[in-house]
């Protein structure tokens, strides 16, 4: 069964728990708090019919659910990297950057962070999971945005620093919002994937806001491209902590 269909407009989707929410329902993980049964990483999106069917809790058990939502995960990376979207629209990449560069997020801080790092051994140190095939889809794009960088900065038009520290002073919100007071990196590594969707989740929100969102860019490309401006800041440790 599909989210949609061509007749109508309603969106047939349903955002269910792979743990149970409540007390009694099914999966219900009682070691779990209610902040993590309603994070993402405990969240898959079912049609009615495939929501019904996984009550059978013998058969959908968590491990089967995560595995079933990561595997869709990897097949839309797939697909999205398969139609070389950014081939079609060179100028997403630019817009993207654009934008975020552009925001004043809050006062610039800092940063003695080191220029890049392996993204397998960022991925290990850091713990992540969730996010582990999206950075090794797109970190090949690594080179090419580097490459992008040094050409608009010769325009004069954009400033790599000024986007890189956007997203690492997002970063450092997200720090607090998340793991709070008791930072350390058992925290960082407990709390990985949530840290780097808040930062996207932000950056979305930050780029919709934007008096010059509106754009012919589709919003696939879009999407891409930020995924690759946030694979990157991962890579540069603007995002997550640094290996030892």
């Amino acid at each position: 069964m599909t989210f949609t269909k061509p007749d109508v407009t309603t969106n047939l989707s349903q955002i269910c728990h792979i743990e149970g929410a409540k007390k009694g329902s099914d999966r219900f993980n009682s070691k779990m708090t209610d902040v993590q049964r309603a994070s993402y990483d405990n969240l898959i999106l079912l049609c009615p019919n495939h929501h019904i069917e996984t009550n059978d809790v013998k058969k959908y058990t968590v491990k089967m659910l995560k595995s079933m939502r990561e595997d869709h995960e990897k097949l839309v990376l797939k697909k999205i990297s398969a139609t070389d979207i950014l081939n079609k629209y060179p100028s997403s990449l630019a817009v993207v950057i654009n934008h975020i560069s552009s925001l004043d997020v809050s006062t610039i801080k800092p940063n003695v962070k080191s220029d890049a790092y392996s993204p397998a051994k960022k991925i290990s140190h850091n713990n992540v999971i969730r996010y582990a095939p999206i950075i090794n889809e797109y970190k090949v794009f690594h080179g090419k945005l580097t490459k992008l960088y040094t050409e608009i900065e010769k325009q004069g038009s954009f400033k790599k620093e000024t986007l890189l520290q956007n997203v690492n002073d997002l970063y450092l919100k997200a720090q607090g919002a998340i793991v709070g007071k008791n930072l350390n990196i058992s925290g960082i590594r407990a709390n990985a994937d949530a840290l780097i969707e808040k930062v996207e989740n932000e950056l979305w929100i930050l780029f919709e806001n934007s008096p010059n969102a509106k754009t012919d860019v589709p919003i696939e490309a879009l999407s891409l491209a930020m995924y690759i401006v946030i694979v990157d800041a991962f890579i540069r440790c603007k995002i997550l902590e640094e290996p030892v």
